[in-house]
């Protein structure tokens, strides 16, 4: 088999276990998942190390994804910038914007998911410190397999300064992601088990 064919099996095998997950218990695993990488935070920027996260990039989840609005709520209360990606399909790229308030500043776009308004203010890529990447698949060298669009693996070469982390349930973790030259591992991914 192919590592096209590979990744594609993967991509359906962990979307279906992922899909499969029943929605109290994913909710039950998320609020776990965001503890874990809220600690880690904190951990971080009280290190003495000059880590400090004042500007996220978040993704507003969907369907059976990592659920991320109580983080997104919890950062903005913290008065950290926040900023979500707006998907430009005619271009394939990521437009990172900055929310402010989650009941006015967003629409859903034609793919599902929450994104900002047009009328959001960019943010420019090499000022984010940290980054939130969504994904079906990782393996344990930070490799990801998306949903096969390549927005992320382009839009992460333009944001050198920020630390990138993947936020997953245990299952999407895979022995191999058969990583392609363009991809780009994420830093750090956290499950319902902690940091890896």
């Amino acid at each position: 088999m192919d590592i096209a064919k590979k990744r594609e099996s993967i991509r359906s095998k962990i979307a279906q276990q992922r899909d499969s997950i029943i929605p109290s218990q994913r909710t039950t695993l998320s609020k776990q998942i965001i503890s874990n990488l809220s600690e880690w935070i904190q951990q971080k920027e009280k290190s003495g190390y000059g880590f400090t996260f004042d500007a996220v990039m978040v993704y507003l989840s969907m369907k059976s994804e990592v659920e991320t609005w109580k983080l997104v709520e919890t950062l903005l209360n913290q008065d950290r910038k926040i900023i979500a990606p707006v998907v430009d399909t005619n271009s394939g790229n990521l437009i990172p914007k900055r929310i402010e308030n989650l009941d006015n500043d967003l629409i859903r776009h034609q793919y599902g998911m929450f994104e900002p308004k047009d009328s959001c203010p960019d943010f420019p890529p090499d000022k984010l410190q940290l980054i939130l990447v969504p994904g079906l698949a990782f393996d344990r060298k930070g490799y990801r397999i998306g949903y096969g669009k390549g927005f992320y693996d382009r839009f992460l070469l333009s944001c050198p300064n920020a630390v990138t982390v993947g936020i997953a349930y245990q299952l999407q973790l895979v022995d191999d992601t058969y990583p392609q030259p363009w991809d780009i591992p994420v830093q750090h991914i956290f499950t319902e088990h902690g940091l890896l």
